[in-house]
This record gives C-alpha cells, structure tokens and sequence, in this order.
C-alpha cells in the first residue's frame, strides 16, 4: 500500500500525546477546523458500525469557567496526592513533569479555547464485555480526533476528572441522563516548538506470546 507516506503516519502517532502546559491560551480553534477532525473522528472503528458518538464543542466563556469548576472541585486533592507521591520519587523527573503540567491545567483550565466533550448516546453495562464494547466504540475515534488535531498543530489532553462531577456537568451541558460523557479534552494550539515521541518502554520488554509472560522471540 502506497496511498500514504508510513515515515509521516509513524511520526503523527508516536509524536501525539497529552498536551496540558503548552496549550496557547491566546488563539481560539476555529469550529471549521474542529469540524474537519470530528469528520476524521467519526471514520474510526465502532462496534456494530452504528453511530452513537456524539461530540460537544464548548467555547462559551461562562461554560468553559462553570465546567473548570466541576473540574477543580476534585482535581484539587487529586492533583495533591499526586504531588505528594512525587516528593517520595526524587529521582522521578517525568512524574514531576506530568504533575507540574496537571497542576498547571488545573489552574487554567477555563481558559482554555476549546474544550471537546466526546459523548456516548447510551449507557455502559456492567459486565467486562459491555464495557468492552461501549468503551471500544468510542475511545478509537477520541484518539483519532487527537491525532487530526495534532497534525494541524494543536494540542489537547485526556481529563476526566469532571465526571466526578458528572450529574452537574450533565445539567450544566443540559444533557439527557441517558447518554454518557466520555472525557473532557482542554483543545489548543500547541506553543512547543515540536512534537516529541513519549518515553517508553521497548515493545520486547511488554510484548508476550502466546502465553502470560512468555518473551518474544525474534525470529
């Protein structure tokens, strides 16, 4: 297949990551464009190929700040347990990192241009299967539409802690009760000078066949 260039595919999806810190607060994200990556969005894999998902755009100042609330109101002492668990791994230069940007979105959160809400028009069972199932159908087109807005230069981040808050951020968004927020993703553009592939571990190291455990071998 040679209907795309697989080194600029690679690159978009190992160089796409949450984006907290370097978000410009100062540039709006037009809706066409938005628009754009929801229409890529909406292509990824979903169970069944029935259209559930459904994707809130919120830029309204009022909203943004009401929803940044619902936010802090547990991201406070979250954030907290997390920094106090830093200060035990000195040498954890990442999980300070990852805390330090956490810290910072949570205080400038409402100011962030757009934030997406992605939505489910159901509810999720109980058992492993339906939550496989519900979450699979959705989670595959938020990561696409993070990958669409990283290659038009924009940033954005995986939140959840608003559903802690869940009840009143439905009545805030005046959703009905029968669907299903999935995250909140703080969405602008990116103020690095580029994006860099995340630190991990090779895929030998986490990679088993066959069985629970057993190593790959390289043929």
């Amino acid at each position: 297949m040679k209907d795309f260039d697989l080194a600029s595919a690679d690159h978009v999806l190992t160089t796409t990551k949450q984006v907290r810190r370097r978000l410009d607060l100062t540039r709006s994200v037009p809706i066409e464009t938005m628009l754009d990556c929801i229409d890529i969005a909406s292509r990824a894999p979903i169970g069944g190929n029935v259209e559930k998902n459904r994707w809130l755009l919120v830029d309204d100042s009022e909203t943004k700040q009401s929803l940044a609330e619902l936010y802090r109101a547990q991201g406070a002492g979250y954030i907290a347990q997390g920094q106090q668990k830093v200060q035990g791994m000195n040498s954890d230069a990442t999980a300070k990192r990852v805390m330090d940007s956490a810290s910072f979105l949570l205080d400038n959160l409402h100011d962030v241009p757009m934030m997406v809400i992605p939505v489910r028009m159901d509810r999720p069972g109980t058992s492993t299967f339906e939550q496989a199932t519900f979450w699979g159908s959705v989670i595959p087109g938020v990561w696409s539409l993070q990958l669409a807005l990283r290659a038009r230069g924009i940033g954005s981040a995986w939140t959840t802690l608003h559903l802690y808050e869940e009840q009143g951020a439905h009545e805030l968004l005046g959703l009905p009760g029968s669907v299903t927020q999935v995250a909140l993703l703080p969405t602008a553009y990116y103020t690095g000078k580029a994006f860099h592939p995340a630190k991990r571990l090779p895929a030998a190291e986490i990679t088993y066949h066959n069985r629970w455990q057993h190593p790959i071998h390289e043929r």
